[in-house]
């Protein structure tokens, strides 16, 4: 999907580390009511989460971070631009 064509073309990796004691399912679930996340992982290591996050400006960036660390209890977000995707997909799997 191109996320530009919708709008939402500045796009960010951001690893989330929970307060401690913030229920993990309630956070999954909580992400749902959040648009601008579009993919999540639950992490091993050092941060909880990776979510990616598509908005239209940096401004909108800082309220979906606000919103993360008010409402679904997250303690730190660290976060890196995205700038380019290499499309590597899963059947590369199947090359010998």
């Amino acid at each position: 999907m191109d996320l530009a064509a919708l709008g939402h073309g500045l796009e960010l990796l951001s690893d989330i580390r929970l307060r401690e004691g913030v229920d993990r399912t309630a956070f999954e679930a909580r992400l749902h009511d959040v648009p601008q996340v579009v993919a999540a992982m639950r992490l091993t290591g050092d941060y909880d989460y990776q979510l990616r996050v598509a908005c239209a400006d940096a401004r909108e960036f800082k309220n979906v971070v606000d919103r993360l660390k008010a409402g679904l209890g997250v303690r730190e977000a660290r976060s890196r631009l995205l700038l380019h995707e290499v499309p590597l997909g899963p059947d590369r799997l199947l090359s010998p």
